[in-house]
């Protein structure tokens, strides 16, 4: 009986997957409604946004959609304490990055970003880098499985 409450004690979740877990739902769905909010004409854009979107093809979509897919998956795969969340979420900060340099390079991105824009883009790449470091650790320890 003493391995069995040692054993469930060591299989329970840390708090931080939750949250990490809540985090990338939350971003995921706070995305989707900007970009239905946007597209409804519900919220007004700047020329400069408004030119970047424009400036967006079905490839950008596709692969802004397979970004957040590896962030879910990455999510879940922590949350169900899987190793290849680290993976997922590594080749998701990685594939996103690339994605923004393009972005920047070829379609005004930075323009259409603005100050609080480029504010909100660090802050989120500082979460997903910690998410990376914070998977890697519980890897390591052989917390995920």
């Amino acid at each position: 009986m003493a391995n069995e409450v040692g054993t469930e004690a060591s299989t329970r979740r840390p708090k931080l997957v939750w949250v990490v877990l809540l985090w990338f739902l939350f971003s995921a769905g706070y995305t989707i409604l900007s970009f239905v909010l946007i597209y409804s004409g519900l919220i007004s854009v700047t020329p400069e946004q408004a030119a970047y979107l424009r400036s967006l093809s079905p490839l950008d979509y596709t692969l802004t959609l397979a970004i957040a897919s590896l962030n879910i998956a990455g999510a879940v795969s922590l949350f169900l304490l899987r190793r290849v969340a680290f993976q997922l979420f590594t080749i998701a900060l990685v594939a996103s990055l690339l994605a923004t340099v393009a972005h920047a390079v070829s379609k005004g991105f930075l323009a259409a970003l603005g100050g609080t824009g480029a504010v909100g883009l660090v802050i989120g790449y500082g979460i997903l880098v910690l998410v990376c470091l914070y998977t890697r650790r519980l890897k390591a320890r052989g917390v995920l499985v």
